[in-house]
């Protein structure tokens, strides 16, 4: 069996439902969820938008950093700008490139997203941001915030199916472990558009939307990666992220 086939058939047998329970296991979920209680739909979107927008080249595994982001701000948020500058300058997992960090949250603090259109949010980031709209923190903090939406109305909503998945290091490891491209990691975040093609093709393969699919790499890549398969997941789902072997030597290559 081909590997995209692979992956496919054992996406469709681990089933949409199933993903959504998943998620809302996600440590993610949690921290948005607790931030969004806190301080109510529009602050709490706004501060895990931002959250999102600054995550990547953490200091440490993303779990803890959004259980920090999620602990932080069970203080008052008077000010969203300023809180969140605050919190950057007191994370231990946002140090590295903090000035830049900080240009980002200037540059889009004061906006608060539209939950109801997830595809205009994307369109206001990118130019805020002067990023492409499949960059791959724009196209998360979507999933960030549908979480948050989720939390706040406790529905379930499905993502659109042409907003491409995030390509960080578990996605590029585990695309690489699975057989389904070529390019060992570094090489997949530098050429992300062809990892997100993959993804979109898995997707229309089982009709999971590609954002949705993050969530499940997400949390096989710790259980891969790491060995930690906290969240339960199913041997056959993690056996065809294993196709080329032992995929933790990826850790020390990183």
């Amino acid at each position: 069996m081909k590997a995209i086939e692979a992956v496919a058939d054992a996406l469709n047998r681990f089933g949409i439902q199933s993903i959504i329970q998943l998620e809302m296991r996600d440590p993610q979920y949690a921290a948005v969820c607790e931030v969004v209680r806190r301080h109510g739909e529009e602050v709490g979107a706004r501060l895990a938008m931002l959250n999102a927008l600054v995550s990547y080249r953490l200091l440490g595994r993303g779990e803890e950093h959004w259980k920090y982001f999620s602990h932080y701000f069970q203080q008052e948020v008077k000010d969203v700008c300023k809180s969140f500058l605050t919190y950057l300058e007191t994370s231990p997992y946002l140090r590295l490139g903090v000035e830049n960090r900080k240009k980002r949250v200037l540059k889009t603090c004061s906006y608060a997203p539209d939950l109801e259109d997830l595809k205009t949010t994307l369109v206001t980031l990118s130019r805020l941001l002067q990023s492409e709209p499949d960059q791959k923190t724009l196209v998360f903090t979507l999933k960030i915030l549908n979480y948050a939406y989720g939390c706040s109305r406790g529905v379930v909503r499905l993502l659109p199916m042409d907003i491409p998945i995030p390509v960080d290091f578990r996605v590029a490891s585990l695309s690489w472990c699975a057989g389904l491209v070529d390019m060992p990691p570094r090489e997949g975040m530098r050429q992300y558009r062809e990892v997100q093609a993959v993804w979109n093709e898995v997707a229309q393969l089982t009709g999971i939307p590609p954002l949705h699919i993050d969530t499940v790499l997400w949390l096989a890549g710790r259980a891969v990666l790491y060995g930690e398969n906290i969240h339960g997941l199913p041997d056959y789902l993690l056996k065809v992220f294993e196709r080329r072997g032992d995929c933790r030597r990826l850790l020390k290559l990183r």
